[in-house]
């Protein structure tokens, strides 16, 4: 087939099938055909990963569309993340069906939204430019709002509002930015941005184009401090949203990140330090409150953050490292998949349980899964994965990843330098893992050890034969890629060596060797401390149940973000207002007074007080003078500004 109809049928046939649901009253056929379209998009997207030798290079352009066009290109690392993006849509969309079985209330909406969201993301990762980037990351973005407020509960709409509040400052943030970037380097284009800008002398400024367009991803990718939306966007949605939104929605912002890292900053130590501490903030951040909480979605939400965190030193590292940072490269792009598969098994077996208890909170659903030997399995094999135990695919990536940290801080001690930092960096990164094991425990115990609390009317059966199918073939896929790493994982990594900007690596890494296996018995045995030692004076009560010592209302979002947005920024900007407001009834003032001695205090002055008494008038309690002339003068001088800078630009 020729690779243009097909890229453009990869990316539009998926957003025109979401007109379909408008149309077609029986959900079970809409169902049937998100399934079958995503099988054919996954077919293509492996059919393209192999044979990427012969498509890579060529372009695929409508000039066209949202009046600057869009283009698109198969790389390998886009190629891999459309691979993982179809089978996400794949296995949630089978579950779909099953878990909307008893709520089937506004399910043509969520189909309609499910598929546009599918074809956006599909864009976005094989966008040649920014600009393409962008347009489908706002579709994205907007598309996968309704599935966020779904439920139409209180929580849904708030998770909602907090999650449009960041898609859209984040998208406008990160548009300046690529303006800002276009004028610099006169290219958005992503494979010549790096040459563009490498001989620019103004790095201050390189840093602020970077910084805004960074902003918008790592809003999207849930990163430190902007992961206020992603612990209730988790919950609040239905778990076949839950299981996209963490498996390849916030994998986007990492991709971003990496475009912004690997191009625009490319060789900038100071800038990979900047995003060293995010990663390192998000990781620990996330893994600590994933360990305090009591609900199940919102641990694997807060898992999914400190997951970004590993993934996100990947690329400080592979920065650090330039060509030589293969193996930190090869982690990040690696733990991108991994965490893919396994959020989709976790996140549909959360939907399981709570498709049959109707709760997500572990003192209710204590106890469900016992005696359920596939549900045990396959939660088993995706939580071992997450906690990076050997033999499993975690394992390997994570090893790759705390490699490249290990590599960092040899190549300083063979110049003498401090190494500090990175050593610093190690021990949070060994912590980290350490919880996401004590966290990943406690779920697993609390689920499918302990004996249930009480009774639940159990569909028959608790879950579909289909649903199993697709969550123990994926579970497989684990288990293989870690024990295989060699003949799967290996040569997924090197597919994205271009895009990363590193070379293949010259020897195989000896995975199961000492060397490597003590990191992740460094962890476990931190895990293993942590949960049985720590959780039992902390998040587990001597009666056995699960409390969040952790005051609610001290997260992120409530700390810093609303106050900042209601609070501080209304009263800076609206006393600079006042005063701005004020000065030409001042100069006004000062020049009759001066110059025609008639001038009596104008009424503005007195905002707030209250006027005199007259005979026989009521008093007003306020009175306000505003001044249209100076709104008219302000529009003027506005309109004056953008025409001069048209013409200068």
């Amino acid at each position: 087939m020729n690779i243009k109809i097909m890229l453009l049928l990869m990316v539009f046939a998926p957003m025109v099938l979401g007109f379909m649901p408008i149309a077609v009253k029986n959900t079970k056929k809409i169902n049937l055909v998100m399934v079958a379209v995503s099988l054919a998009e996954l077919a293509a997207c492996l059919y393209l990963m192999f044979n990427l030798h012969m498509v890579e290079s060529q372009l695929v352009t409508v000039s066209w569309f949202a009046g600057i066009g869009i283009n698109l290109q198969v790389n390998g690392f886009g190629i891999l993340q459309a691979v993982a993006t179809s089978l996400i849509w794949v296995g949630s969309s089978v579950f779909s069906d099953e878990y909307f079985d008893h709520a089937p209330q506004n399910l043509r909406r969520y189909y309609s939204f499910w598929a546009i969201t599918f074809g956006a993301t599909l864009g976005l990762f094989l966008s040649y430019d920014l600009y393409t980037v962008f347009i489908f990351f706002e579709v994205m973005s907007f598309a996968s709002y309704p599935l966020v407020v779904h439920n139409q509960d209180i929580d849904s709409i708030a998770a909602g509002n907090s999650y449009l509040s960041v898609a859209v400052i984040g998208g406008l943030v990160t548009l300046t930015g690529i303006f800002m970037l276009s004028r610099i380097a006169g290219t958005v284009v992503i494979d010549e941005i790096a040459a563009a800008v490498a001989g620019f002398e103004n790095q201050n400024m390189l840093f602020i184009v970077a910084f805004l367009i960074f902003f918008g991803f790592a809003a999207k990718a849930g990163m430190f401090p902007l992961n206020g939306w992603l612990p209730k966007a988790h919950p609040a949605a239905p778990a076949p949203a839950s299981a996209a939104l963490s498996g390849i929605l916030i994998k986007t912002g990492v991709f971003g990140a990496i475009v912004v890292t690997s191009r625009v900053m490319q060789g900038n130590e100071k800038w990979a330090m900047f995003v060293l501490c995010i990663g390192i903030l998000t990781m620990f951040f996330g893994a600590l409150c994933a360990f305090m909480s009591t609900n199940l979605k919102e641990t694997l939400a807060y898992s999914s953050m400190s997951q970004i965190g590993f993934i996100v030193i990947g690329v400080a590292m592979t920065q650090f490292l330039g060509e030589h940072g293969t193996i930190a490269a090869y982690g990040t792009v690696l733990h991108m998949i991994n965490h893919t598969m396994i959020k989709l098994v976790l996140f549909t077996c959360a939907g399981i349980v709570y498709q049959n208890t109707h709760s997500l909170n572990l003192n209710e659903v204590q106890g469900f899964g016992k005696g359920k030997k596939r549900l045990t399995v396959c939660f088993g094999v995706a939580a071992l994965g997450i906690m990076g135990v050997p033999g499993f695919n975690g394992y390997i990536s994570k090893t790759l990843l705390h490699e490249g940290i290990v590599e960092k801080i040899h190549f300083l001690h063979e110049v003498h330098a401090a190494t500090g930092f990175f050593q610093f960096a190690e021990i949070i990164f060994l912590v980290s893992g350490g919880f996401t094991v004590a966290y990943m425990t406690k779920l697993f115990i609390c689920l499918f050890v302990k004996n249930p609390t009480k009774e639940w009317h159990l569909h028959k059966p608790y879950v579909s034969k289909r649903t199993s199918v697709v969550i123990g073939a994926v579970a497989v896929l684990i288990f293989v890629f870690g024990t295989l790493p060699h003949h799967t994982m290996d040569k997924l990594a090197e597919m994205t060596s271009h895009f990363m900007g590193v070379h293949h690596l010259e020897h195989e890494v000896a995975y199961f060797s000492w060397v490597n296996l003590k990191g992740a018995v460094i962890s476990l045995s931190i895990g293993a401390v942590l949960y049985f030692v720590v959780a039992q004076f902390t998040v587990i009560t001597k009666e056995k149940k699960y409390i969040n010592p952790w005051n609610q209302k001290f997260t992120v979002e409530n700390m810093l973000w609303k106050p900042l947005v209601f609070t501080v920024l209304p009263t800076v900007f609206g006393f600079i207002g006042r005063i701005i407001d004020k000065l030409p009834d001042v100069f006004l003032f000062i020049f009759r007074k001066v110059f025609m001695r008639t001038a009596k205090i104008p009424n503005s002055f007195w905002v707030g007080k209250k006027t005199p008494r007259e005979e026989g008038v009521a008093p007003l309690a306020f009175h306000v003078t505003e001044s249209l002339a100076y709104s008219l003068l302000l529009f003027g001088l506005g309109l004056v500004a953008t025409i001069v800078y048209l013409f200068v630009a």
